[in-house]
């Protein structure tokens, strides 16, 4: 029941973001920026986004990730995720501080990354040597930071964003499944936290600029 909860608002989602896009983006010559994690970039994981502003304080963005290393401390470090998000800034050319509602999509095959789940705590913090988990999961949740503009062209945002994360996956030991008893005949196993997953400083250059279609009265 909970599963077809999560589901059903999952669908609403992205129709509500569109309608929100089409509706305000005559309010404002829109500026279009695209943007790199400069940490995670730093890392070797590429993230990269495009942000559009929809209204007067309001944009729309849409960021991808994307790890590939086949071993870091002993265990694949496989991710890629793919976000929507609405935002609302304190400034009418979306900078300063912002706060954003998004739903994500991602892949993974890592170990569980303990250190950045809130809820629930779990007893151990550590998984064994050689053991990983490897299937997909659906991001609900907030984004908060600040957009400091250095000139026309180049910006930077410091940003950190978590919320509820549903995944299914499957347990390896090395080789072997271990997630579930032998004799299970469930495909892939479940779990539901609330953590953070995503963050970092991003580095923006803006396409097309700000520019405000408020009407000048003539002298």
């Amino acid at each position: 029941m909970k599963k077809k909860i999560q589901k059903k608002i999952s669908a609403l989602i992205f129709p509500s973001l569109l309608c929100i896009l089409l509706s305000s983006i005559h309010s404002v010559s829109a500026q279009v920026e695209l943007k790199t994690n400069i940490p995670t970039l730093a890392f070797g994981i590429p993230n990269f986004g495009l942000e559009f502003q929809v209204g007067k304080k309001t944009s729309i963005q849409l960021d991808v990730l994307g790890s590939f290393w086949n071993s870091v401390d002993g265990a694949p470090l496989h991710i890629n995720q793919t976000f929507l998000e609405y935002r609302y800034y304190s400034n009418l050319d979306v900078t300063g501080w912002f706060v954003g509602a998004h739903l994500g999509y991602g892949m993974f095959t890592i170990q569980k990354p303990y250190s950045f789940i809130i809820h629930p705590r779990y007893a151990t913090t550590d998984d064994p040597d050689g053991a990983f988990r490897s299937g997909r999961s659906v991001f609900h949740g907030l984004t908060f930071g600040y957009k400091k503009s250095i000139n026309k062209r180049f910006s930077f945002e410091l940003f950190v964003g978590g919320g509820y994360a549903m995944s299914n996956y499957k347990g390896y030991q090395g080789k072997v499944r271990v997630d579930i008893p032998l004799e299970s005949n469930r495909p892939f196993n479940g779990s539901g936290e609330v953590l953070l997953y995503r963050g970092g400083l991003m580095l923006i250059y803006k396409i097309f600029p700000y520019k405000s279609n408020a009407k000048k009265s003539n002298p």
